[in-house]
């Protein structure tokens, strides 16, 4: 009796959110430049037009992507009664996002404007710094300070995965005199390995803020 044979894996359904997910995996892989429709239709497992089914344009895919990783921004935690824990529950929030999406960076760092989920994260930090007594200029000023911790501590990260360290150390080699105490601290300079200490740094500029949360200063 001939052996029926095997009928080929069915190819998984095409709907926006896998191809959401699909983009998410090439850009944690290989870096937002990666991401082409030819290469998210090739690991789809279909041509490229029909992405153009779900979304006008790699743009649009893009801002797709933006909102999936800005949806996990407010965090699962009930919200912090005093505004300093609120405010902290919320960069944490956001730092979460770019250890989770390291080269993810630019989508993360637009993402606060350009989405549904992170406009109710900047309204939420608002409402939090408003309610404390903050001037509108000194809200800014703490989001601004703030944001450009997070977000750069994410960038030195991302720029720490993105360059090998063998090409710093063929680039140093031959030059300490030149250089004698950057030579002294070395690889450390490269990788950023130090997670905790966001959280140390988070703590000293909302203790700085909390001392005159209304000035604009």
């Amino acid at each position: 009796m001939p052996v029926a044979e095997e009928a080929p894996p069915k190819r998984a359904h095409l709907t926006r959110d896998r191809i959401v997910e699909l983009a998410l995996e090439i850009i944690d892989e290989d870096g937002l430049d990666a991401l082409t429709v030819r290469r998210l239709a090739a690991a789809a497992g279909v041509q490229p037009m029909s992405l153009y089914h779900h979304f006008p344009n790699k743009h649009a895919i893009l801002d797709a992507v933006s909102e999936k990783i800005a949806a996990a921004a407010l965090g699962a935690s009930p919200p912090h009664p005093r505004w300093q824990g609120r405010v902290r529950q919320l960069f944490l929030g956001l730092h979460a996002l770019t250890e989770a999406h390291p080269r993810a960076l630019p989508l993360i760092s637009t993402a606060v404007v350009r989405t549904p989920s992170g406009r109710r994260w900047m309204e939420e930090l608002m409402r939090t710094l408003l309610g404390a007594g903050f001037s509108e200029d000194r809200a800014a000023t703490v989001y601004h300070v703030l944001g450009a911790y997070t977000l750069g501590l994410g960038f030195a990260r991302m720029l720490g995965d993105e360059v090998q360290t063998s090409d710093i150390v063929a680039q140093l080699v031959g030059h300490w005199a030149d250089y004698p105490n950057m030579m002294r601290v070395g690889m450390r300079l490269a990788v950023w390995d130090r997670p905790g200490e966001f959280e140390t740094g988070l703590d000293v500029l909302l203790a700085h803020f909390a001392d005159r949360p209304g000035g604009r200063a």
